[in-house]
């Protein structure tokens, strides 16, 4: 089975956006670094996409 890589973009960018906005709007430290794991992960799926 092989995924086209529309579909990875398309989670890849939902979690950076969903970690710029937590990134934005948290004060709490933990969340802060939540928000920042979900951006690595989310550049981390785009080069997965990509490298296939």
């Amino acid at each position: 089975m092989q995924l086209h890589l529309q579909y990875f973009l398309l989670l890849g960018a939902a979690l950076f956006c969903i970690g710029i906005y937590g990134l934005i709007t948290s004060r709490n430290a933990v969340r802060v670094l939540m928000s920042i794991e979900l951006l690595l992960n989310a550049v981390n799926l785009n080069l997965m996409g990509f490298s296939n």
